[in-house]
C-alpha cells in the first residue's frame, strides 16, 4: 500500500511548493509530456489552442487516460462530465439536452464555462457526446489551475 502514500506525498509537495501560484505556463509545460504520451505528437505541435481530439488526434479513451495522468501529476481529479455538471448547475429546472442535442441554454452556459473554446464550436446542433471533441489544451490548463488553487485554499483553511 505504498503507492497511495507516495501519491499523497507528491500531491502535498505540489501544493506546498506551488499552491495557487502555479502559472498557466508552468501547467502547460507540465501537460506537454502527458499530451505527447496519449497522442504521440511532437512537442512543437502542442499549443494552448490545440484541440486534443480535433487537432492532436486523441480519441475519447485517450481523454480518460489523460485524466488519470493529470490526477497523478497534479493530484487533482477532472470528472468526465465536469463541464456538463457546471452548465447544468446554471440552468436549474432547465433542459440541458433534447434527443442528444444540447439546448441553446446549455450551449450558452457552456460558452460561459468554457471561454477557451471558440464560440463557433459551441453552436446549435452540437451533440452531447461531441462535447469532448471541442476541448482544447487551454481548457485543461485553466481547470487544473483552478482546482490547484481550490485545493491549496482548503489546506490553508485547515
Amino acid at each position: 500500500m505504498r503507492y497511495p502514500k507516495l501519491l499523497e506525498e507528491k500531491n502535498l509537495n505540489i501544493l506546498l511548493n506551488i499552491g495557487d501560484t502555479m502559472t498557466e505556463q508552468q501547467i502547460f509545460e507540465k501537460l506537454i509530456p502527458l499530451i505527447r504520451e496519449i497522442t504521440g505528437v511532437r512537442e512543437d505541435q502542442i499549443k494552448m489552442e490545440s484541440g486534443l481530439m480535433m487537432d492532436l488526434g486523441a480519441e475519447s479513451i485517450d481523454l480518460l487516460d489523460f485524466s488519470f495522468l493529470v490526477e497523478e501529476e497534479f493530484g487533482i481529479t477532472i470528472e468526465a462530465d465536469e463541464f456538463e455538471q457546471q452548465a447544468k448547475k446554471r440552468i436549474p429546472g432547465g433542459v440541458y439536452e433534447n434527443d442528444g442535442l444540447l439546448t441553446e441554454k446549455a450551449l450558452e452556459e457552456l460558452r460561459k464555462a468554457l471561454p477557451e473554446v471558440p464560440a463557433e464550436y459551441l453552436k446549435p446542433g452540437l451533440k452531447k457526446i461531441e462535447l469532448p471533441s471541442v476541448l482544447n489544451v487551454a481548457v485543461f490548463v485553466h481547470i487544473i489551475q483552478r482546482k490547484l488553487a481550490e485545493k491549496s485554499q482548503e489546506i490553508n483553511n485547515a
